[in-house]
């Protein structure tokens, strides 16, 4: 009897899956557990192991293509079957496929746990289970793994990768020759936006056509914070095995600002104006292939100082290698974003729908500041930062988005050291 190969549901909210790749043809004879293609969500990509080993008798949908959670698209058995359904309920396949998915990556687990000190690990990239489970038969080494040129999608390497590696008689060290430079013209370049892309350019335009953006920008003076993250960042790494930046200690000023301006993390139901009781804050991640993600701290009211701080760099270093869950990736009511990182003073950010505002954080740069005292007035120098907000004027208005700005400002410039302790 033929195997059915499931479109599966990646996320409580996912209802399609676009394919980015087959790693199989017809014919192709796989083992099960291995990878046979790799598809994406709005949120995520993910690969697709086989629920069986056998041969490939059909592919029912080809790359590029956005199928429906429990569809089928592809089936696998002996090259002697006929093609038949399991005849098993939809949902029941979709269950299976799950278990099969889940299966791997608690075998994964598992295989962790058995061996703390196992390398790869430690890896910030993202590998298949099948390609560990042949680097760990092979002894390929950590190294040896992260110099594979992949050829999957977003550069991964997959099981022809790893296996022509191992193929190949020996690596040359010659030289790379010199390119010679010819005086010649060069013709434009023209490629098809990635899937990541293609859902972003979505988003952001139906965010336009959807919110009437209005911003209020402030400067904050980050001074006090700066100063104490550069006396403790060092001992915090050690201490708590986490990098102490910025982000932090702005989620926490706006996470107690939110909860005095409530209209900032609602939404528009119809007309209706619904008010989120749980502060689920995305953070926005720029990825490795310049696109863009926004893991969700989902109940982010709940969590103390330190616990923002472990809960933002675990995202975003999760989101950088590809290993997010698509649940991880939906369900905010809040979006921050930080341009600052990447030397821009300030930026005017569009609205993550169904949010109806967003946080976009300027860099720190230290400048002359005028200062009063008791003596009159100075010039110090400061590290000053621009905080921009974009909110939804169909609900939010003017006085009530500056107010909010102005509260998290006061949060900021009001720190003490011994908040982060509770």
């Amino acid at each position: 009897m033929a195997v059915d190969v499931i479109m599966p549901k990646l996320g409580e909210s996912i209802t399609e899956a676009t394919i980015l790749e087959w790693k199989v043809d017809v014919g192709s004879v796989v083992s099960q557990d291995e990878t046979i293609l790799e598809i994406s969500t709005d949120k995520v990509d993910s690969e697709v192991p086989s629920p069986s080993s056998g041969k490939v008798l059909e592919i029912l949908y080809k790359k590029n293509d956005t199928v429906p959670v429990g569809e089928i698209i592809a089936r696998i058995g002996e090259e002697t079957d006929t093609i038949v359904s399991n005849n098993k309920p939809v949902e029941e396949e979709l269950k299976e496929e799950n278990e099969v998915v889940e299966s791997v990556v608690s075998k994964e687990k598992n295989k962790a746990n058995e061996s703390k000190n196992n390398e790869f690990s430690k890896s910030d990239k993202f590998y298949s289970p099948l390609v560990r489970s042949i680097a760990k038969k092979e002894n390929i080494s950590l190294e040896q793994l992260n110099s594979i040129k992949g050829s999957g999608y977003n550069g991964r390497v997959n099981k022809k990768d790893i296996l022509d590696y191992l193929n190949s008689s020996n690596i040359s060290d010659k030289p790379i020759s010199d390119k010679v430079l010819t005086d010649v013209y060069l013709e434009n370049k023209i490629e098809p936006m990635d899937h990541v892309r293609k859902m972003i350019a979505k988003h952001m335009v139906q965010s336009r056509d959807t919110s009437v953006h209005v911003y209020s920008s402030n400067e904050v003076d980050m001074n006090n914070i700066v100063l104490f993250r550069n006396k403790n960042k060092e001992n915090f790494q050690i201490k708590y095995n986490t990098s102490l930046t910025y982000t932090p200690f702005i989620l926490d000023a706006v996470i107690k600002a939110i909860q005095e301006f409530p209209l900032i993390n609602a939404c528009l139901d119809g007309d209706n104006i619904k008010y989120n009781q749980n502060i689920n804050m995305g953070v926005a991640v720029a990825l490795p292939d310049d696109n863009l993600i926004v893991p969700v701290i989902k109940r982010s009211e709940e969590l103390n100082f330190l616990g923002l701080t472990r809960s933002a760099y675990d995202l975003a270093k999760r989101a950088r290698s590809g290993q997010l869950n698509p649940d991880e990736a939906q369900g905010s009511t809040f979006t921050v974003t930080n341009p600052g990182v990447f030397g821009s003073l300030f930026g005017m950010g569009i609205i993550n729908q169904p949010n109806v505002a967003i946080l976009s954080v300027g860099s720190i740069h230290k400048r002359p500041v005028v200062k009063e005292t008791e003596f009159g007035d100075i010039i110090v120098a400061r590290s000053m930062m621009y905080l921009t907000l974009a909110y939804d004027h169909r609900i939010i208005d003017g006085a009530y988005g500056t107010k909010f700005l102005s509260k998290i400002k006061y949060f900021l410039e009001s720190f003490e050291d011994d908040r982060i302790k509770k």
